[in-house]
């Protein structure tokens, strides 16, 4: 009887052993599977779970209200409505992928009167807590007509707004299909003034007569969102491997300095 006793023991403590490292082996398996997933690559939304979950990008429509901004050589036609336009898409497409969006304005007005109220309203909004990321969207002008392409920029000095910029130029010259083109460091009040990674990007020149055009067309508009979108989704899937208390991503014609 007490042969059989020790034996049943036995059998219970061997038992609860094996379960005991399993638990420890997958807790311990849990951070080396983050570690190992895909940077800039295609990982759906359903793997990104809760952690994406948690993060907050500020959308800014350049310009807005009696700043119109550049103006198109052909048409005439005001960069701020464009912004808005896209600033819309891209919300759109963000939100879908279920990251909290706020914009800075949300209509063709300026969020205050005056230049100055109008960024510093701008500004107080990037500020606000729990901001990851901050989207500036603009259109360009050159003296030279023949330059045209979109183009990138973020705070000279900020290796994480350096990184978030190469991200979204490299994704939107491939959805609009464009000559790759580097980002390029700059000193314009919203990446200046973002206390989190920030990129501002020129979607085209108004200057090019051809891609003015472009920049109106609906089609060429949600290449253009989409591109931005995946940049973002690329910065925020990183910012998801590393720890964080979210819950469970050559010379060039540089804009005008007014008004970015």
């Amino acid at each position: 009887m007490s042969k059989l006793r020790s034996l049943s023991f036995r059998h219970v403590f061997d038992t609860l052993s094996i379960v005991a490292v399993v638990l420890l082996l997958t807790f311990l398996a849990m951070p080396l599977y983050r570690t190992q997933l895909p940077l800039g690559g295609a990982m759906p939304a359903s793997e990104l779970g809760d952690m994406q979950q948690g993060y907050t990008v500020v959308l800014d429509a350049g310009h807005g209200g009696v700043d119109g901004g550049a103006v198109g050589s052909k048409t005439g036609i005001a960069e701020a409505g464009l912004n808005l336009t896209v600033v819309k898409l891209v919300q759109a497409e963000l939100e879908e992928e279920g990251v909290r969006v706020l914009l800075t304005r949300t209509d063709e007005n300026a969020l205050a009167r005056g230049k100055k109220a109008d960024m510093q309203a701008r500004k107080a909004i990037m500020n606000k807590p729990g901001v990851d990321i901050v989207v500036s969207i603009h259109m360009n002008k050159f003296t030279d007509s023949s330059v045209k392409g979109p183009m990138a920029f973020y705070m000279k000095g900020s290796d994480e707004g350096r990184r978030l910029a190469e991200l979204v130029i490299t994704a939107v010259c491939e959805s609009v299909e464009a000559p790759s083109r580097k980002a390029n460091p700059a000193d314009f009040f919203m990446i200046r003034e973002s206390p989190s990674p920030s990129v501002l990007v020129e979607c085209g020149f108004l200057s090019n007569p051809a891609e003015e055009a472009l920049l109106q067309d609906p089609q060429y508009q949600r290449k253009l969102a989409s591109g931005v979108v995946k940049g973002v989704m690329d910065f925020l899937r990183s910012m998801a491997l590393e720890p964080s208390d979210k819950p469970i991503v050559t010379v060039s014609p540089t804009p005008s300095q007014a008004a970015k």
